[in-house]
């Protein structure tokens, strides 16, 4: 399914670059918000968002709960979780002030970062920007008066008027399909810079004799760039002038596409890499929807 507005554009309120929502409006993925501080920080979000103008953007979504009031929020990479290194955190955005780590308050489920994981880090890597996204409080309707009379046992709530009031509970990340976020990925960062490759899809090779003690000394970054050069009909990865890896076909389709995309280049690219397990792992795009 498409898009209507389909391009990531930079949102000067939040100082983020915005993903477009997907227009269908039912899907949104779910955001995991531990209890402690995560759960406080997010209650304090909601507060804030709803002092500062949100109470105007409550409303409804197709197939959702009774009202949603509809923020924006940031995407942060987390490379440092040693649960996850691929990890998603769901934060504030930039316009809140202090670090995106202060102001995290949840995670993206792994379920969902296995199609929108690649696409998220590589606009955060390519772009060197916040990135974020439109999302949804899901809200239900609180008696205003039992809520005076027996307070303790309601959770968080936000006040609409002396009579209405509505608790929140959780938050959701109206996000576009994941071949048109990819799609959409691909086409801001060559905007940006019409040669690179982003991080979606990994090629394996083993790495050139000596080129991995060698890469140590010059970079200590888990992924780091590198160039694809087509050099004699072969694939070859290169890190500045050191030689890491010949690229072999692996049987999957997306080689040629690879081989091709970095043809259409001029014969050289720019991707990431990192070490995978003994092997050179080579990141590129893959935009084809897989059935």
């Amino acid at each position: 399914m498409g898009t209507d507005h389909d391009s990531i554009t930079l949102d000067e309120e939040s100082g983020l670059r915005l993903i477009p929502p997907n227009q269908d409006g039912r899907f949104a993925v779910g955001v995991s918000v531990w209890d402690g501080p995560a759960e406080e920080a997010f209650h304090a979000f909601v507060r804030r968002e709803a002092a500062s103008g949100g109470l105007q953007r409550i409303g409804r979504v197709p197939g959702g709960p009774e009202a949603v009031m509809r923020v924006k929020v940031q995407l942060v990479p987390r490379p440092d979780n040693d649960y996850n290194p691929k990890a998603v955190s769901v934060a504030a955005p930039p316009s809140y002030g202090g670090t995106d780590h202060e102001r995290h308050f949840g995670y993206m489920y792994d379920r969902n970062l296995v199609s929108l994981g690649g696409p998220i880090r590589g606009l955060a890597h390519a772009t060197g920007r916040p990135v974020g996204c439109h999302a949804h409080v899901e809200l239900y309707e609180v008696d205003a008066e039992e809520y005076r009379e027996r307070r303790d046992d309601h959770g968080p709530v936000i006040t609409v008027s002396r009579n209405r009031m509505y608790g929140f509970l959780g938050i959701r990340l109206a996000l576009p399909w994941w071949e048109d976020l990819q799609r959409m990925a691909v086409a801001h960062v060559r905007t940006l810079d019409p040669g690179r490759i982003l991080p979606f899809t990994g090629h394996w090779a083993p790495w050139a004799p000596g080129a991995r003690r060698q890469l140590t000394g010059r970079t200590g970054e888990a992924l780091f760039p590198i160039a694809l050069r087509i050099e004699g009909g072969q694939l070859l990865a290169y890190h500045q002038d050191l030689l890491l890896a010949c690229l072999w076909p692996s049987g999957r389709d997306f080689f040629d596409r690879t081989m091709e995309r970095v043809r259409e280049l001029g014969g050289t690219a720019t991707a990431f890499a990192e070490d995978h397990e003994g092997s050179l792992k080579v990141y590129v795009e893959d935009i084809r929807p897989r059935a």
